[in-house]
């Protein structure tokens, strides 16, 4: 007997996707393009994953938080401002990320499915991964925001970039406290999750969650 096809023995279908809320996913669309996740508020996912550009930037290496321009036409900036470190990686694409096969995330694999600290992955913030992070690409999505050279900056110059060299969980209430101050996103994450009643108990599983919804 013949075999299959690849294409027969490998479509993509719905099932083998992480279930997606049109809901949760409008709020994340908007998240994705806003720099209020950044710790000096000068880059936003999108910057570095935009869909003109494939989901990625066209870098070889990424430029983040502090450069200027978006994809192949970023720049580290000029004169004083310029920064000095680029990421040591390219940006990759976003697409597919949500199938139920990937169990490792980053270029070096530092996120992936385990129980190693009991709360279902092995990641770079340990045992102090917030509780309630249902999937791996949930859980891989708040970790560019407290990265220093991605969004987060250095320290000194923001809140965020400075909660983190105290311990990287300390940055992820902040970011979430800037969403839910914003009027819109707060009655947004209350109409899409039941389990928000109020603005104030929005946190970065929330918005975790909003942002997958694109992948």
């Amino acid at each position: 007997m013949a075999s299959p096809s690849t294409a027969e023995q490998y479509p993509l279908s719905e099932n083998q996707f992480h279930p997606i809320d049109p809901q949760k996913a409008s709020i994340g669309q908007l998240l994705f393009y806003d720099k209020v996740l950044s710790g000096n508020q000068n880059i936003s996912c999108s910057t570095c994953h935009h869909p003109k550009h494939g989901g990625g930037d066209g870098l070889s290496l990424g430029i983040g938080e502090g450069g200027l321009g978006l994809g192949p036409e970023r720049t580290p900036g000029k004169g004083a401002q310029k920064i000095r470190k680029r990421i040591p990686r390219n940006a990759s694409a976003l697409w597919n990320l949500g199938h139920k096969s990937i169990n490792v995330m980053f270029h070096d694999g530092r996120l992936e499915i385990s129980d190693i600290y009991q709360n279902g992955f092995n990641s770079p913030a340990q045992e102090w991964l917030p509780n309630g992070l249902d999937t791996l690409i949930s859980a891989q999505a708040i970790f560019p925001l407290v990265a220093q050279f991605e969004m987060a900056g250095n320290p000194k110059e923001n809140e965020i970039a400075g909660a983190i060299h105290d311990r990287i969980d300390a940055a992820w209430p902040i970011l979430a406290k800037r969403v839910r101050l914003i009027p819109q996103y707060g009655d947004l994450f209350v109409e899409a999750f039941d389990n928000i009643d109020v603005p104030q108990n929005i946190t970065i599983v929330e918005i975790a969650k909003a942002l997958v919804c694109l992948y």
